[in-house]
């Protein structure tokens, strides 16, 4: 947890935490929405959180950044650059012209790849991205998001032999943010 409330006070400032009535990705309802989205509008701030994101996956063993279409391609783009490492992507469907992808850029079968999304909640997509990836011969252990939203998607990826290492969980964000009426958040 040495890096979460540095990404809370991110989240809060780049205005990533909406309070209201949410419909997720999984289908489900919530009161906070993460929205990650918002925090390329915000050079400062989406800069920071790349940092602290690359110093966090340093400890992992990866050749290849694998970003998750669509919010985690920014994220994955900023890290390769950063951290001087090689990027594919995934697409949430194979293209039906051109060379009709699934995955998108330069790799080489047997590559140590991490997966990079943005949230995590039931899973789905990285379980899809694992596959696609391992589809192409790609080696996937290991999964980072900046926010973990604790529905399952640690256990649905650990059935498929992948971690996930995630920045920050929805249970920590909500203790180190005081939400307000309106949204506002304050760590």
């Amino acid at each position: 947890m040495s890096y979460a409330c540095e990404v809370a006070e991110i989240l809060r400032s780049a205005n990533c935490v909406k309070i209201g009535k949410f419909i997720l990705s999984s289908g489900g309802e919530s009161t906070i929405y993460i929205d990650l989205r918002s925090v390329i509008s915000h050079p400062r701030e989406f800069r920071m959180l790349v940092e602290l994101c690359a110093r966090r996956i340093r400890e992992l063993d990866f050749e290849v950044l694998a970003g998750v279409e669509s919010s985690g391609i920014p994220l994955a783009t900023a890290l390769a650059l950063i951290m001087e490492r090689p990027m594919i992507y995934v697409r949430k469907e194979q293209k039906t012209h051109g060379m009709r992808k699934l995955i998108e850029g330069d790799f080489m079968p047997g590559m140590k790849t991490l997966i990079v999304d943005d949230v995590a909640t039931t899973g789905s997509s990285l379980e899809k991205a694992v596959s696609a990836l391992r589809s192409e011969d790609l080696v996937v252990e290991d999964a980072f998001v900046v926010v973990d939203r604790e529905e399952g998607a640690g256990e649905r990826l650990e059935k498929l032999g992948v971690r996930l290492y995630s920045m920050i969980t929805l249970s920590q964000l909500t203790s180190l943010l005081e939400v307000k009426r309106g949204g506002d958040a304050r760590c």
